[in-house]
């Protein structure tokens, strides 16, 4: 069996790498384990823009195809081509600061971005509505606070209404950090537990080995 369709060797690395992130995290230890862990990161940076790359080029040749077959909305895929190249191409070789690139941000970009936001905007409402019906004490807690807190967002909110304002930064300050430390503290937990799943072979799921496991049992 490969060397690559061995469950045991990417255990092996996944535990490797952890261990040298780790231990320099937590103690002091000599200046070439610290050399070892900034020499991984900059792989993983490395390898990150790498990956960019792919899913880049990946999605030109979806869009291509897409060109090709004159599919629905192929249109709008000659100009999805048409700006990535663009801002590619002016990005790497000429400059950043180009006219033509900094147009193309402020008037794509950037606009398109502040578009999907604000969809968003719609279906966290719609979510809210559907969070907000008022069926217990805890529900009716919610919903209060939501909408102090959502007034005191709005440009009329405090002007109408003067308590407003102090309730929902005491709301925000106190109530909410407290959660969101909760929170924190969770998600810190749950990434140990995942990791040390990982460092086992229990979550082999999350790097894409799962047929490669079945398979190699298959096997055996």
């Amino acid at each position: 069996m490969s060397l690559f369709r061995n469950r045991q060797f990417f255990i092996a690395i996944i535990s490797i790498v952890s261990i040298l992130l780790y231990i320099p995290y937590f103690f002091n230890v000599p200046q070439v384990l610290t050399d070892v862990e900034n020499w991984i990161i900059e792989t993983v940076v490395i390898i990150t823009t790498f990956a960019v790359w792919v899913g880049f080029i990946t999605s030109t040749r979806r869009e291509v195809v897409r060109i090709q077959r004159r599919r629905n909305g192929w249109f709008y895929a000659v100009i999805i081509l048409g700006l990535s190249w663009a801002m590619v191409v002016i990005g790497l070789f000429i400059s950043k600061t180009n006219v033509i690139f900094e147009f193309l941000q402020w008037a794509f970009v950037i606009p398109g971005d502040s578009t999907i936001y604000a969809i968003l905007v719609f279906y966290l409402t719609s979510a809210g509505a559907r969070a907000f019906r008022i069926d217990s004490l805890e529900s009716a807690l919610l919903t209060f606070g939501a909408l102090v807190v959502l007034l005191k967002q709005a440009p009329l909110g405090e002007l109408l209404v003067p308590w407003l304002g102090p309730t929902a930064l005491y709301l925000q300050d106190q109530i909410a950090m407290a959660a969101t430390r909760v929170f924190s503290v969770s998600l810190a937990v749950g990434a140990v537990i995942l990791a040390i799943r990982l460092m086992l072979g229990q979550e082999m799921a999350l790097i894409g080995l799962v047929r490669r496991v079945a398979s190699a049992r298959e096997e055996e």
